[in-house]
This record gives C-alpha cells, sequence and structure tokens, in this order.
C-alpha cells in the first residue's frame, strides 16, 4: 500500500505542473491572438486613410469638396471624374483650391487689361512668400474637349511691360467661347509667380532652368523687392549670376525659414 501511495503521489506531482502550464500558457495564446487582430485593424485603417489622402479632390467656393480622379486641367478649368462617376468641368472663378497628383493648385485674380479673371496656379512655396508657376503642358485631355464650353487660349508675349497690372513680363490673351473650336489648351512655357501678401499683388519672375541673360535683371529687381529684408539673402540675390528657377526657390524656402 505504501507503494501505491507513493506512486499516486508521484503522479500528482507529475500532473500539476502540465495543469499549471496549460493554464499559464493558454492566456499567452489569447493575448496574442488579440494582438494579432489589434495589428490587423491598425493596418486596415492605415490602408483606407492612405487612400483618402492620396485621393483627388476639389474644393469649390461654398467649402463643397468634390473627391474622384481630376483628369487635367488647362489652368482655366478642372475637370474631375465626381466619385469616378459623373465627370464634371469647373472653372476657376467656382473654385477655391484643389490638390491632384500630391500637388495643391489655388484659384487666384489676375488683372487681364480692362477685365479681372481667374485661373489655377501650382504651389510651389507658401509662408511668408509664396511662390507660384503656371502652365507647363498640364492640359485637359483631348478627348473631353467638346464637352467644355469655355475654351480659354493662351498667348505668352514678350517683353518686359506689366503683366495687366501685375507684374513683369508679358500678358496672357484670352480668347476662344461656345463657338470657338475645340482644341487643347494651356500654357506650354511655365511662368512663375511670386506673393508676399500685404505687400502687393502677384508679380510675374521671368525665370528659367536657365534664365534668360536680358531677364535677370528684372528676376533680381522682383527678388529684391520680396525677399530683401533678409540681409544674408540679399547678399546672395545681389551677387547671384544665374538667377534660375532653382536658385530662386531655394531662396523663398530660406526666407520662409526665418
Amino acid at each position: 500500500m505504501k507503494t501505491v501511495e507513493k506512486k499516486k503521489f508521484h503522479l500528482h506531482k507529475i500532473i500539476s505542473p502540465f495543469k499549471i502550464s496549460f493554464k499559464i500558457k493558454f492566456p499567452l495564446l489569447v493575448k496574442a491572438n488579440n494582438n494579432m487582430k489589434f495589428l490587423y485593424a491598425a493596418l486596415f485603417c492605415l490602408l483606407i486613410t492612405s487612400n483618402l489622402a492620396a485621393q483627388d479632390f476639389i474644393v469649390k467656393n461654398n467649402d463643397d469638396v468634390i473627391r474622384g480622379t481630376i483628369k487635367g486641367t488647362d489652368y482655366f478649368s478642372v475637370f474631375i471624374s465626381a466619385n469616378d462617376q459623373q465627370e464634371v468641368v469647373l472653372p476657376a472663378k467656382d473654385v477655391k483650391n484643389f490638390f491632384w497628383n500630391g500637388n495643391s493648385f489655388l484659384s487666384k485674380g489676375f488683372a487681364n487689361g480692362k477685365n479681372f479673371e481667374y485661373r489655377f496656379v501650382k504651389v510651389i512655396e507658401l509662408g511668408t512668400v509664396n511662390l507660384y508657376s503656371f502652365g507647363g503642358g498640364t492640359l485637359m485631355p483631348s478627348a473631353k474637349e467638346k464637352k467644355v464650353r469655355f475654351r480659354p487660349s493662351v498667348g505668352i508675349g514678350a517683353g518686359t511691360g506689366g503683366f495687366g497690372g501685375m507684374g513683369v513680363g508679358g500678358g496672357i490673351s484670352i480668347g476662344g467661347g461656345r463657338n470657338a473650336a475645340p482644341q487643347r489648351s494651356g500654357a506650354a512655357a511655365v511662368r512663375y509667380f511670386i506673393e508676399k501678401p500685404g505687400t502687393g499683388p502677384l508679380q510675374e519672375v521671368p525665370m528659367k532652368a536657365i534664365t534668360d541673360e536680358d531677364k535677370k535683371a528684372i528676376v533680381k529687381t522682383v527678388l529684391l523687392q520680396k525677399l530683401g529684408d533678409q540681409p544674408l539673402l540679399k547678399t546672395k540675390i545681389e551677387t547671384a549670376t544665374d538667377l534660375n528657377s532653382r536658385e530662386v526657390v531655394e531662396w523663398v524656402q530660406e526666407y520662409n525659414k526665418n
């Protein structure tokens, strides 16, 4: 009998650790499963958020937001497939801004002779000083041309005359209308505009990747007007010889950081 009791005792000692081990390990498995569920949920939310953040959208003047896929812009209007279903063309005068392919575009007013019109500009830098570009071949898709009633044409003039009272450079002539023949419109050449709110209207900066020699003095004058109140930048601009678009973007960014 003593031998049997010892066996029972030993058996109890052998079984108990398994019971304890099972009770300890099982909650850990449950916890691991809960952690995986949380991880999956977090990843799902991240994917949804990323998808929404990457989606094109337009903000109208009344703050209504249209989401979908933007098909193109001629800088006077923007073409969007709203919710990837209904196709809509909105003129710049009815829009505050839109986001397309990772870039922001604003609707800005321009004086054109006796008229005042709106067009889109692409944001390069925003801050105390704003830098925008206009044109560059971002055009409306040709397949949808016939649906656009208002079709402006853009002419880039040479010279250093006033830009409709809004800076130096050539003028933009507006043509078209309901009876105008459908054609691809926009501005093939990139034009740059600088703005320092509170110091006057937009001014054109006639710079390029390689700025024309006869335009460098104008570029320098405009930049000194907008950025010249910072001594270090003023010295850089005064001594610069290239005055190309890359340099100007860097100077505006530097100005806005200080």
